[in-house]
């Protein structure tokens, strides 16, 4: 890129100055190769002609020439014949505008100060708007002939060929971040394509040498001295945060790293950055909250509507919209809302009121901040004691055991139920409440595409929490609602390389973990709300145990089914050794006898091949002669008379003999393999059985609390439904009769819990239970009898009772088959066996309610008798069906058919666990067990048709949760401040939420700083391995804040701040600029000097 010269910028003036100011309106400007401007020009036009933007524009039916890019959207016009109509998506949809629109947004926002919009810029064009042009250079556009001589004379005062160093360097500041920020993204995408090319193939645990690779770099790299355009791979992810990697997994962790995208964060947040509790200086604090709503009791704007919300609407938004639109769209309609003048006015009234004092050290609000003060005020106004502690929302907590099994669209709706009780509210207000209390307190809930499926309480939901958490503390508050549940989860597939990076996934972790306990039933929510390290250990010990039994379960499901032929080629390895399957399969034996050959029926094959011939049992010493891939048996002379039978010679005959000896005394070490399959068999089906075992405990587990209660302590019956036989008389049924026609595929359990009958529907392989409410109290079981005739013999004719089905509500289809069960549907000829005795109630063990009780219903001896007895009395496959398929004997298909359903369940595990195949200890923190994940991204991509091979050849894969759930042992010091956030020594992590002046807060109530902040630098290191823009610039130390001249150190309220004195009142100063920030400090004591 050429550059940038005095000239160029003075022919910019000139036309600026001349042509481009003859007339008021926006006009095209020729932008100057060698002008300042240019760079970050060329960088925009680049920017929105990459293949990807404008596949992506062209994708959406827009026309090219007509978008417009602003801030947080994309405007253009999709044309339907010769009608147009405008179109605009934005950072919050669904539309994957944040995801590719990366690289233009950078370039837009160097040169677009004001946030009106840039056009599209031609490949080929170098002329660009006048108004932009004129803002970068800090000159108000005119729009009208006054404004316009002014702007003119201006310019033709101004020499810009004559700029400072400080003048230049400051208009470049802006294009060279935008420079920077496009390069990294670039040199992220290249690294991860060349090392996803070092490393194709490759087993995880061969080494990776990077000596020799080279990557592309970008101008404005460190590493681009002298006008290098590549440079070494291990300098490049030295550059970029990274550790350089030794092994193929830890490569394969890094291209993650590299890939991992998160959405940039809204400007709103998580609409709550006034408020923090405990309070922090630039916050608001109890006093202000109180004078807020004294405000709003006095404003006559407030008091014209029962909710602020409503006060807000100044455009009639809710009016236009249903209480499920208002829920899909709650960000588009808040923007709405604070958009209108006079909402920014009411917002900039209301800060006024209190005396505040804005980021710029005035009473003068930015529009982002007096629309944070109009939510905050809203907030306020729905529940006063705002903020509240994580998963607390108005006053109802979501993380109570009653809401464990339950689907986060349930809860979301009780939450809903509950601020409908709000008298302020109405049911238009009330989603939007939701929307805006759920952003700060359970973010979760506000991701896209969540699966129904998915239950509060479980493994999965316990890794979606620390996705989301993960997103919010790198990328920012509120991003993560701006982000897919694909999108979360792929964040869970990120490992960490250092102790220190461990212990900020050990913070994440910490609060999701305790409320696993707790909703499992491992410990009651303490009465101070505060936990120990006692739960800690509770937890993490229960958790891994769970996940230990899930992972070993997912094995079993892995495990081959045993095939004779396998078990033959396995036994006949080992004597021939050294030889693989292939060369096994093309090994022939030929009949060794000339006169047995020659007595042989015509159907009986002459040569065989070795593998068939041992499976059949027809392998025999003394009969068979070995033939190697090609070779063929020595055959004797021609026969020149009927009389005589030709004889091989001796030389050949002595060679068939040796042969036929040498592989007499490989058979002689063969076992009987016909004899070794039942016990193989029986081995899988015990194996399939505890996998089974522990997938159906599962479930139960994530039940919801009430049927967990009654399943634990109740009285249960288990019963099978199986279909008649058919006009067979009773005493003529055989049990293989019976076992043909049950329905092994499901499990009917009836509960009865303090007089409640409940009924359960359990598919084990379908990993499916579903809960029955309308069956009768009593089923009728063992079918009806009825008399047929029945003739033996000649005039034997006697009478014989046949049981018969009945018409029963129950969907055989999915008790036999892989279908699922279909609500509403009945079944002809059903009869219901009872499996085995009542299980009695047991009494609760604990001292209170019952209902509040919560049974530890994983590990709880009831449910293992429940489990055991489904899987001993009505089995998914019957012993002697899969004896059949292992021997052989019956069509490929079925046997592949089986397969597919243990693969079947395999996936269907993948979302509870998270990942697959084998538990791995390593080193991550001292003492602490680590996983490494590599398949669940794969399910969560929806990558079904490649997944089952992927979990084959991959050795260890596991959640992100067991990654963050570790015990901290010596060699971290911050647990119990990470088990209590209120005690302050968690809160540095959380200080991006809460803008720079909640950091001297953190620091000032944490035990030991020096800890916190090499977490907090470990924490910024991680979002430049993730490729996240700094949210928390730390300092060192809480003495290098900015301070400004008169400022004075003290306290208020026991809280540590620096203070300066301004109109009288005392203003806690802002960290970075040492300006004054916030409201009045209502109890600021000075130390001494």
């Amino acid at each position: 890129m050429p550059l940038a010269s005095s000239e160029g910028d003075h022919r910019l003036r000139n036309e600026l100055a001349t042509s481009a100011t003859r007339h008021a309106w926006d006009s095209l400007v020729q932008i100057p190769t060698d002008s300042t401007f240019y760079a970050g020009f060329a960088a925009l036009r680049s920017a929105f002609n990459t293949d990807e933007v404008k596949a992506w524009i062209m994708s959406k039916g827009m026309a090219l020439d007509t978008v417009v890019v602003k801030p947080d959207s994309i405007t253009g016009l999709v044309l339907s014949g010769r009608v147009g109509t405008r179109k605009t998506f934005t950072l919050n949809d669904d539309s994957g505008w944040w995801q590719v629109g990366a690289r233009l947004r950078a370039a837009a926002t160097a040169l677009d100060r004001a946030g009106n919009g840039l056009a599209y810029v031609p490949e080929q064009s170098d002329r660009f708007s006048r108004n932009a042009v004129l803002q970068w250079h800090d000159i108000t556009p005119p729009t009208n002939a006054d404004e316009l001589a002014l702007v003119r004379g201006h310019l033709l005062a101004e020499e810009w060929s004559g700029w400072s160093t400080e003048t230049k360097g400051r208009l470049q500041g802006s294009s060279l971040a935008a420079r920077k920020t496009i390069d990294r993204l670039d040199e992220r995408q290249y690294l991860a394509g060349c090392l996803a090319d070092l490393v194709r193939n490759r087993p995880d645990d061969e080494e990776v040498s990077l000596a020799d690779a080279q990557t592309p770099i970008g101008a404005t790299s460190v590493l681009a001295t002298n006008g290098a355009d590549k440079a070494a791979v291990r300098d490049a992810l030295i550059s970029h945060g990274f550790l350089v990697p030794k092994t193929a997994k830890e490569v394969r962790n890094v291209i993650r790293w590299l890939q991992a995208a998160v959405a940039p964060a809204p400007a709103l947040g998580n609409y709550a950055q006034l408020l923090a509790r405990p309070w922090a200086p630039g916050m608001l604090s109890e006093n202000d909250k109180r004078l807020v709503a004294q405000f709003m009791r006095d404003d006559a704007i407030s008091r014209s509507e029962p909710s602020l919300l409503r006060a807000l609407d100044f455009r009639g938004v809710l009016d236009e919209h249903t209480p499920q639109e208002v829920r899909a769209n709650a960000d588009k309609i808040l923007e709405r809302f604070l958009d209108h003048p006079s909402a920014l006015n009411w917002g900039k009234a209301a800060a006024r009121s209190l005396y505040f004092q804005s980021a710029s050290g005035t009473y003068d609000l930015s529009t982002l901040e007096a629309k944070q003060w109009a939510l905050n005020a809203a907030l306020l106004q729905i529940d006063p004691e705002m903020p509240r502690r994580p998963g607390n929302v108005a006053g109802y907590d979501i993380y109570q055991p009653a809401n464990s099994g339950r689907t986060m669209a349930s809860v979301r709706a009780e939450i809903e139920t509950q601020l409908a009780q709000n008298t302020l509210l109405d049911p238009k207000t009330v989603p939007l409440a939701a929307h805006l209390l759920m952003a700060s307190s359970a973010p979760e809930f506000l991701v896209r595409d969540i699966p129904s499926t998915m239950r509060i309480g479980s493994v999965e939901w316990a890794d979606f929490r620390l996705g989301v958490t993960f997103a919010e503390r790198q990328g920012g508050p509120g991003c993560s609602r701006r982000m897919s549940y694909t999108e979360i989860m792929g964040l869970s597939r990120l490992s960490t390389s250092t102790p220190g990076e461990a212990a900020v996934l050990d913070n994440y972790g910490i609060d999701v973990l305790l409320d696993w306990g707790l909703m499992r039933g491992l410990y009651e929510k303490p009465v101070d709300g505060r936990y120990t390290q006692q739960h800690h250990l509770q937890a993490i010990t229960a958790f891994n145990e769970e996940c230990e039994q899930l992972v070993y379960a997912l094995e079993q499901f892995n495990l081959p089914l045993p095939i004779r032929e396998d078990s033959a080629i396995r036994n006949l390895q080992t004597v021939f050794p050294g030889l693989s399957a292939e060369q096994l399969k093309a090994m022939r034996v030929y009949i060794a006898d000339p006169d047995e050959r020659r007595n042989m029926k015509l159907s009986e094959p002459r040569t065989r091949t070795l593998i068939e011939t041992y499976m059949t049992g027809d392998l025999t010493r003394d009969r068979w002669m070995l033939l190697a891939p090609g070779e063929q048996p020595p055959q004797p002379a021609r026969r020149t008379s009927p009389f005589v039978i030709p004889r091989l010679s001796a030389s050949d005959q002595a060679a068939v003999d040796a042969n036929v000896q040498a592989l007499n005394a490989r058979i002689a070490r063969l076992p009987d393999v016909q004899a070794q399959l039942p016990g193989e068999v029986d081995a899988y089906l015990d194996k399939l059985k505890q996998g089974l075992s522990i997938a159906t405990r599962r479930m139960i587990a994530q039940l919801p609390l009430a049927d967990r209660q009654a399943l634990e302590w109740g009285d249960v019956d288990l019963f099978a439904l199986r279909e008649a036989t058919d006009s067979v008389p009773e005493i003529d049924v055989t049990p293989e009769q019976v076992e043909e026609r049950r329905g092994r595929k499901g499990t009917l359990i009836r509960c009865n819990y303090n007089g409640v009958i409940s009924y359960f529907e359990v598919f084990p392989d379908k990993l499916l239970i579903v809960k029955r409410e309308d069956l009768p109290r009593d089923l009728a079981l063992g079918g009806t009898f009825q008399t047929v005739p029945k003739t033996y013999g000649p005039w034997a004719v006697s009478a014989l009772p046949v049981r018969l089905g009945a018409v029963e509500p129950f969907d055989f289809a999915a008790y036999s088959s892989n279908a699922l069960p279909r609500p509403g549907v009945t079944s002809p000829g059903v009869i219901i066996d009872k499996l085995g005795e009542t299980l009695h109630a047991t009494p609760v063990s604990v001292q209170g309610e019952a209902s509040n009780q919560v049974p530890n219903s994983f590990s709880s001896p009831r449910t293992r008798s429940i489990v055991d007895r489904i899987m001993q009395g009505n089995f998914i496959h019957h012993r002697a069906s899969v004896l059949k398929v292992a021997h052989g004997m019956l069509p490929l298909e079925q046997k592949r058919e089986m397969l597919r359903r243990n693969d079947s369940i395999l996936l269907s595990m993948i979302p509870f666990v998270g990942a697959v195949i084998d538990l791995t200890k390593g080193n991550i923190v001292e003492g602490m067990r680590g996983l490494i994940i590599d398949t669940a991204g794969a399910f969560a991509g929806g990558a079904f048709g490649t997944l089952k091979p992927l979990v084959k050849s991959t050795k260890a894969v596991a959640p992100f949760g067991v990654k963050a759930f570790r015990v901290l042992e010596k060699g971290v010091e911050v647990v119990s401040g990470f088990l209590n956030p209120l005690d302050g020594a968690a809160d540095l992590m959380a200080a991006g939420g809460k803008g720079l002046v909640a950091l001297p807060k953190a620091l000032g109530r944490a035990s030991n700083p020096s800890v916190l902040l090499k977490l907090g630098v470990v924490e910024e290191k991680l979002r430049t391995c993730l490729g996240v823009s700094n949210q928390l610039q730390a300092p060192h130390n809480v003495q290098e804040q900015a301070v400004q001249p008169g400022a004075h150190n003290g306290h208020n309220h026991s809280i540590p701040v620096y203070a300066v004195q301004t109109d009288g009142r005392w203003y806690a100063t802002h960290p970075k600029t040492g300006l004054p920030t916030g409201t009045p400090l209502d109890g600021f004591e000075a130390l001494p000097a």
